[in-house]
């Protein structure tokens, strides 16, 4: 194999990469995004349970949600931080790649978009 066609070939390969990286940055920052609303959307009953001094069991119960809303918006944001950073790294291979090769080899997706050029 010429080392063009390797270098091609490891060139698709990083692309293919990106775009799995990407695609994970993009469904965590979704699943942040709705955890996130999630919390916004309780605080007015968190409130109504205060001010109107609701019964300790749905004041408990309220928490316990809050909790662990709370948990899924941390465990998407940590996931998001870890994803973020292996899409830093995968764009860096692809761009040191592409400057060795000269281009980006047209590498199909399945849905057929070609998605980000780096």
């Amino acid at each position: 194999m010429s080392d063009d066609a390797n270098l091609e070939r490891r060139t698709a390969q990083a692309l293919r990469h990106y775009r799995e990286a990407l695609a994970m940055v993009e469904n965590l920052e979704r699943e942040e995004a709705s955890a996130h609303q999630a919390l916004i959307e309780m605080l007015p009953d968190f409130e109504r349970a205060i001010l109107e001094d609701r019964a300790p069991s749905i004041r408990q119960n309220l928490f316990e949600t809050g909790l662990a809303v709370v948990a899924r918006s941390d465990e998407a944001s940590y996931a998001l931080n870890e994803a973020t950073a292996t899409l830093v790294v995968a764009r860096q291979a692809l761009t040191a790649l592409k400057q060795q090769l000269g281009y980006i080899p047209d590498v199909p997706t399945a849905g057929g978009f070609q998605g980000h050029r780096a």
